[in-house]
């Protein structure tokens, strides 16, 4: 058991909440987060999604992750492998190079984003973002 998984334990046993004033919400597209706990390099996110939107493959370069999720509709992707969320608690591990993403259905979907950081201070995965277009900050957005 690494680090960052002892302190997901931790953080899922205790569930402190400790949102900071300076950059604790984060809105983009149809994705809305707000911090629940940050205390540099580890960070709770809580993460809503509208109903029938998808957030396309992407990485975090600086972030080591679980997504645990919560309620909704949620069809995670990570590294191509698909993980359909059913149960409160479900977690998956996200690596800084694993490329992953989310189908979210008509309930859209709610989760928990448990992260260490690797350099600097944390601010939001939203920010620590690179994907396929080479995007630097990303979105949720209605599925076509």
């Amino acid at each position: 058991m690494d680090d960052l998984e002892k302190f997901m334990n931790y953080w899922m046993a205790h569930r402190p909440i400790n949102s900071p004033m300076e950059m604790g919400l984060d809105y983009s597209g149809n994705l809305h987060g707000v911090v629940l706990f940050r205390d540099a390099p580890y960070q709770v996110q809580l993460f809503t999604v509208k109903p029938n939107s998808v957030i396309e493959p992407h990485i975090h370069p600086n972030v080591d992750s679980f997504e645990v999720f919560m309620t909704g509709d949620i069809e995670f992707s990570c590294d191509d492998q698909v993980f359909s969320q059913t149960s409160l608690g479900d977690t998956i591990r996200v690596l800084p190079t694993a490329w992953h993403g989310g189908k979210f259905g008509e309930r859209g979907g709610c989760f928990l984003s448990i992260q260490k950081w690797l350099k600097g201070e944390p601010t939001s995965v939203g920010y620590d973002w690179d994907d396929k277009s080479h995007n630097t900050t990303g979105t949720a957005k209605n599925k076509d």
